[in-house]
C-alpha cells in the first residue's frame, strides 16, 4: 500500500503488515503509529492556514 512521505511528500510504501511507513526518495523510515502521529501533526497545522484570525480567540 503506497502512503505519502511527510518528509519529501512523495510515495512511501506502508508493508503489508501496516506497521512500518519507508520512503525510497528520501529513506523517511518510521513505525506506523509514529507516521500517523506525524501525519496527523502536519495536518492540524496546515488546517490554521485556512482559519480566519479573528480578536479574541
Amino acid at each position: 500500500m503506497d502512503a505519502r512521505c511527510p518528509e519529501c511528500e512523495k510515495v512511501a510504501i506502508l508493508n503489508d503488515e501496516i506497521t512500518i511507513v519507508k520512503c525510497p526518495h528520501c529513506n523517511f523510515e518510521a513505525d506506523y503509529d509514529t507516521y500517523l502521529a506525524i501525519m496527523k501533526d502536519q495536518a492540524i497545522n496546515m488546517s490554521y492556514d485556512y482559519i480566519p484570525k479573528r480578536p479574541g480567540l
